[in-house]
């Protein structure tokens, strides 16, 4: 299985996660045995709740995504390195060293 597959895979899932845990919470709230005026107050909390989650959650994984485009900037970089000291290395075994 290539690493893209892996990465793919996580994106429907916490979105899968987040609806189902904002649609859990509001059939928990509603079918719950209380006042309106209570489950429009508790609504109101959750929501500002789920808010603050997922804006730290957003905040979160654009700091991975910006540490994982970094991690790959760099290996990159360290391969092309390694390949021209290889391309090198491997010209001047050969003989003059020019390009033929």
């Amino acid at each position: 299985m290539s690493s893209e597959d892996d990465s793919g895979s996580s994106l429907p899932f916490l979105v899968g996660f987040i609806a189902g845990t904002i649609f859990g919470g509001i059939l928990g709230v509603l079918f719950a045995p209380q006042s309106g005026e209570n489950v429009r107050a508790e609504l109101l909390e959750k929501s500002s709740k789920l808010r603050t989650n997922a804006r730290d959650l957003g905040h979160t994984s654009q700091e991975a995504l910006r540490d994982a485009i970094t991690e790959g900037r760099d290996a990159a970089v360290r391969a092309r390195q390694e390949m021209e000291e290889w391309v090198e290395q491997a010209r001047s075994t050969n003989g003059d060293g020019s390009d033929k």
